[in-house]
């Protein structure tokens, strides 16, 4: 059987979207992120660059430093959102965050990596503020 990713078509735009989206928001030109061409409120903002030089050319990629995703105990909680029928990730982000691109702070609060695990109907999801606010830690 064939990878989904390579038949479905929303999955396929979904994934073009985000590289498009990624190499917009660093600056990017033909594929590498300028340092410090990061939004702001980019879940990237505060991880940085680094250059890595090719052996064979060496040409020098710039590329993000990776991201360590926080532990989910350590976010302060803002609220509890209900997962409705029909809710995307990027309606509930937009719902409980006011981003539909911030998916990544809900992934982030309820100690996830794939978005799809937060929109079961009837779940109860937590959001919590971004790494760094102040506020108790209360998951």
């Amino acid at each position: 059987m064939s990878d989904p990713t390579d038949t479905d078509p929303a999955l396929v735009a979904a994934q073009s979207r985000v590289a498009e989206t990624l190499f917009a928001a660093t600056g990017a030109t033909g594929g590498q992120p300028t340092p410090g061409a990061l939004a702001p409120d980019s879940r990237y903002a505060a991880v940085g660059t680094t250059v890595t030089v090719d052996p064979e050319t060496g040409e020098e990629i710039v590329h993000l430093r990776r991201r360590f995703v926080p532990p989910a105990e350590r976010l302060a909680t803002a609220g509890w959102e209900p997962v409705a029928d029909g809710d995307r990730v990027d309606l509930l982000a937009a719902r409980t965050v006011g981003d539909p691109t911030a998916f990544w702070q809900l992934c982030d609060a309820n100690g996830v990596f794939d978005p799809t695990e937060l929109i079961r109907p009837g779940q109860v999801v937590r959001v919590a503020l971004p790494e760094g606010f102040p506020g108790s830690l209360d998951a």
